[in-house]
């Protein structure tokens, strides 16, 4: 080997050294610094002529991409369940522990109890009073959660605005810096523009759950979890949300634009085509999905099941049962039944009439059901086995009545009947007997019906709720309207039946009761606490210790989530540290090896100026 191959050689050789050494510097510099990737240095040997040497130092960061990407995934899942986690633990605060003293349960068993009190003493104006006290109170409680619901999703809708917003600034942010580093060379410079883009990627993951790939430039693309392209390496989406304020029960998430009362994320690529993210499902872990669940679906469900709280109760204490008798009166085989529907529509209304007959040739029971509905109107479909559901118009008089029924009849193969009228008497007959059954169920519109019931639960000014066809509507938003009746607490004495009811009659506060915590009734699918699929059928009392449990089960599950996902980020926070973190000793030993690499090259070189010195002599 030469003198000036030798001299190039730890010419070389001291370069690298001093690039390792400041390489080393900075790790220990950065030993604590967030988003810091150690570097450590790679040389390239080279072969041109008869000239051999470093070619050229490169500053690599030290990290397993497989385990970054991991992490992203990790910690995007670690957002969406602590996001949903605090949110449900909220909610569990409105309803309170089950049996605590502002428990939902408490509270509607403490106006059940009242009912029983005045059961045994009716005449009693302190207990009349109690129960009085114990409804405003419950409603009370209902119109509180209500609003804390709405509230919650008022945040959650709050939280998107405040996300869309730092999403699209970490996209800017990261289309800048991703343009600095391609092209650059692998430089101390470029490792420290990587770090940067990593923490923005990182922080991103946080809100969308992203997948990167980078070229052999060093540019990194990305993409959501659902295949969705954030950044192509060049260009960012840009996120536009039309945030709602104040939501209340009746704005709901809707893909037609007219019936949207909440606030939708519109993703816009370079080229200036717009989407609905929230349509397309784009985000599907991290903190916008986690928030974008809690305000169209959970709390949305939150508030179904106090609204169905609340329409139950409103209907079930108003409702009032009519039976049949047997037609013709006396007969010692009767071929009918009959039903006086006589009463005074001012205070009573009728919502359903059931026909039930045994078919021929002899099966099942069948029934129809008639529901007080405009002629035509939509209804939905019954969940009871062989029962035909039909819209009748029962404001038209007995007359047009019987008419429609017996119609009906024709029209769905119940043939042989004959549907008469004596006034407001409704006949139904067959020659051989086949009707077996013929009642109806009215609401009281008045708290003075001569009925069972009474509305003791009002909608807005004071207007009964009671069952009808369009219920579904009328009922979103119930919980936060729902009162005590203004005539019952001006006049404590219709809580035991209208003006000429004896004062001890215990008939309609043995009703009332009952209908609450004896009466099974069928509740609303959308509001079941076991979800949509396990509709609920039980007392109204057994559905709201129900609500009540659950929610806190699902709080629960949320949170023991939220620990085991946690964990894994933790696992994995610490798998990607082996790596990339900085351990001091370890560089302290390099620093070692780089230095005493450092002086033997300087004294390769002290030796060939010895060496050329003496040559220079001779």
């Amino acid at each position: 080997m030469g003198l000036s191959t030798s001299l190039n050689t730890a010419i070389g050789g001291l370069n690298a050294a001093q690039v390792g050494i400041g390489v080393v510097s900075q790790n220990v510099a950065n030993a604590g610094t967030t988003g810091y990737v150690r570097r450590t240095v790679s040389t390239a040997d080279s072969l041109t002529g008869h000239t051999i040497g470093v070619q050229s130092t490169q500053v690599q960061r030290l990290l397993d991409k497989i385990v970054q990407h991991q992490l992203w995934q990790e910690a995007s899942g670690a957002a969406y369940t602590s996001t949903r986690a605090s949110a449900l633990s909220n909610l569990d605060k409105l309803y309170g522990a089950p049996g605590s003293s502002t428990a939902l349960d408490t509270i509607f068993n403490k106006f059940t109890g009242a009912l029983q009190s005045l059961q045994n003493d009716p005449s009693s104006y302190s207990l009349r009073s109690q129960v009085i006290d114990n409804a405003t109170q419950l409603a009370r409680q209902l119109n509180t959660l209500s609003n804390g619901v709405q509230a919650l999703r008022s945040q959650a809708e709050s939280s998107i605005a405040s996300a869309v917003g730092k999403v699209n600034d970490l996209l800017g942010a990261l289309s800048k810096v991703n343009t600095r580093i391609v092209g650059s060379p692998n430089d101390g410079a470029t490792a420290a523009l990587k770090d940067q883009r990593d923490l923005i990627l990182s922080e991103l993951s946080q809100y969308v759950d992203i997948k990167t790939t980078e070229d052999a430039r060093g540019s990194v693309s990305v993409v959501t979890g659902s295949g969705t392209q954030l950044f192509d390496g060049t260009a960012a989406v840009t996120f536009k949300f039309d945030e709602h304020s104040g939501l209340g029960p009746d704005n709901q998430w809707s893909t037609d634009p007219t019936q949207r009362g909440v606030g939708t994320i519109k993703i816009i690529d370079a080229s200036g085509n717009a989407s609905d993210a929230i349509a397309n499902r784009i985000f599907r872990s991290g903190e916008i999905a986690a928030n974008i669940e809690l305000r169209d679906k959970t709390l949305v469900q939150a508030q179904a099941q106090l609204d169905e709280i609340a329409a139950q109760m409103a209907k079930a204490l108003s409702e009032h049962s009519l039976q049949s008798t047997a037609y013709p009166a006396g007969s010692p085989t009767p071929t009918g039944r009959e039903l006086d529907l006589g009463f005074d529509p001012a205070k009573q209304r009728l919502n359903t009439l059931t026909f039930d007959y045994a078919p021929t040739p002899p099966g099942p029971a069948r029934h129809f059901t008639f529901v007080n509905a405009p002629a035509g109107a939509t209804l939905p479909p019954s969940s009871e086995p062989n029962t035909t559901v039909i819209a009748i118009d029962f404001s038209a008089g007995p007359a047009v009545v019987a008419s429609q029924i017996q119609s009906a009849l024709n029209a769905n193969g119940a043939t042989g009947f004959a549907v008469t009228n004596t006034g407001s008497v409704l006949q139904i007959t067959e020659p051989s007997g086949r009707v077996s059954g013929l009642s109806a169920k009215t609401s009281a519109l008045t708290a003075d019906a001569p009925t069972t019931g009474m509305p003791l639960f009002v909608d807005a000014d004071n207007k009964p709720f009671f069952a009808s066809y369009d219920e579904a509507t009328r009922k979103t938003g119930l919980a936060a309207r729902i009162s005590v009746n203004a005539d019952v607490i001006n006049d404590r004495s219709l809580l035991v039946g209208p003006a000429g009811t004896a004062a001890g009659d215990t008939t309609r506060p043995k009703a009332l009761l009952a209908s609450l915590t004896s009466s099974v009734r069928s509740f609303d699918n959308r509001s079941s606490p076991d979800g949509a699929t396990a509709p609920f059928s039980g007392t109204i009392t057994n559905f709201v210790q129900r609500v009540v449990s659950s929610q806190g089960q699902a709080v629960e599950a949320a949170k023991r989530l939220d620990e085991g996902q946690q964990v894994a980020l933790a696992s994995i926070q610490s798998r990607f540290q082996t790596t990339a973190q900085v351990n001091v000793d370890q560089e302290m030993s390099m620093l070692i090896e780089l230095q005493t690499a450092y002086a033997a090259n300087a004294r390769i070189i002290s030796t060939m100026k010895e060496m050329m010195d003496v040559l220079m002599r001779v």
